[in-house]
């Protein structure tokens, strides 16, 4: 039998009968939001390695590059601009990227993202429908977003519309901003505007609130609101850019030099930042038209077009992991950071996250669930091109 193991004792000199050499880790570069609470105040730099570390245990053959970079403008459309080069096929692009769906339209109209698959009913209803375009899905949804009001007053819950949210605010402690918030901005006031027409109008289509002319009554009542801000006359730090891109009207509101506080629901991490005693405090969805009716924005994962093949499954592995409901809790619950961190308060697009430990038994996301039901989503076409002829109009009108 010593003949037949001739040929394998000459074939190992060659290096035939050798184990072959494992193939390295595919690479999978990801880009996502960095406009969320830094809970542990590292960059990132925890998330990413726990996310990088729970991913690659589940799928040892992918090597994870999680980026998240403030310095990245996640709302360039131009050719050549940042979206271009990162869903493009240069050296520097990656192949998932968490987007804002307001331009959703924009990147499916370029070719620069390609269809997924999505579980019917896994997301939240506007979720669904805000990743859609003409009955395509094109990106897998992680958070939404939903302009909120923050107040200690025990009255919030019956402020019905914008006037009797200023009301009930101003009674908190007379003399003092009845409601902090920024409103200055080519996306955040005609976003804000966009959900007074929402509240105004609870059956229209919200696209409608893109063109000329203003609605006349969402208008009045968001201006009431929107001028409540002003102490003395003239002077508005909501409006003129005092509060824009900083913590000041979270902190003012926290520091009790407001009533109130208007903005997305993870801005409460910056308000018990400021104020770690606080007690938590009563939310609605804030109602800055004549009614009252939620409108919220949706974030989502986008694959690049050029991921095709292998990395479209590596793709859809990685979408499948960020959607799981633990996933959700980890980031909402400031898992990466050290306990008795702060939560991040995201609102999150899966819903089984709201079904299950930690978000169940807590009391900011159970409040937020009850507002959360009945949302429509920002429309996902129109927004980029309308936001600064809004804004020019919202602006003649308020001031």
């Amino acid at each position: 039998m010593q003949w037949r193991a001739l040929p394998c004792v000459l074939a190992l000199s060659l290096g035939a009968c050798s184990d072959p050499e494992p193939e390295a880790p595919r690479p999978l570069k990801v880009v996502l939001f960095p406009y969320i609470p830094d809970s542990a105040g590292d960059g990132f730099a925890s998330l990413k390695q726990r996310l990088e570390a729970d991913f690659e245990q589940e799928h040892s053959d992918i090597d994870l590059d999680i980026v998240f970079d403030a310095k990245l403008d996640l709302y360039d459309l131009d050719e050549g601009g940042t979206l271009n080069q990162l869903l493009g096929p240069g050296a520097g692009a990656a192949q998932v990227v968490e987007i804002d769906t307001l331009i959703m339209g924009d990147l499916v109209s370029k070719g620069w993202v390609q269809p997924v698959a999505l579980e019917a009913g896994a997301a939240h209803p506007a979720a669904e429908e805000a990743v859609s375009i003409a009955g395509q899905s094109y990106g897998v949804p992680t958070y939404l977003c939903s302009y909120v009001v923050y107040s200690n007053s025990p009255h919030l819950s019956s402020a019905t519309d914008g006037d009797s949210l200023v009301q009930i605010l101003s009674d908190v402690a007379p003399g003092m901003r009845p409601l902090a918030a920024n409103y200055s901005g080519s996306w955040t006031l005609p976003s804000s505007y966009l959900d007074a027409w929402a509240d105004t109008n609870p059956t229209g289509v919200l696209s409608q609130a893109l063109s000329l002319p203003l609605d006349a009554s969402a208008l009045d009542s968001f201006e009431d609101v929107v001028k409540s801000c002003e102490l003395e006359a003239g002077v508005n730090p909501c409006l003129d850019g005092t509060y824009a891109d900083s913590s000041l009207a979270e902190e003012a509101f926290a520091l009790g030099q407001a009533n109130g506080f208007m903005g997305y629901t993870e801005r409460l991490f910056f308000v018990r930042k400021a104020n770690p005693g606080m007690a938590l405090p009563e939310v609605i969805s804030v109602p800055l038209g004549t009614g009252s009716a939620p409108a919220v924005f949706v974030d989502a994962l986008v694959v690049s077009a050029q991921c095709t093949g292998t990395c479209a499954e590596d793709a859809r592995a990685f979408t499948n992991f960020m959607k799981d409901p633990d996933v959700r809790s980890l980031i909402a619950f400031s898992g990466d950071a050290p306990q008795g961190t702060t939560p991040r308060y995201l609102l999150q697009a899966t819903q089984a996250f709201y079904q299950q430990e930690p978000a169940r038994s807590d009391p900011m996301y159970q409040k937020y669930v009850q507002f959360l039901s009945g949302a429509r989503p920002y429309p996902n076409q129109g927004f980029p091109q309308n936001r600064k002829t809004l804004q020019s109009a919202l602006m003649d009108a308020l001031q």
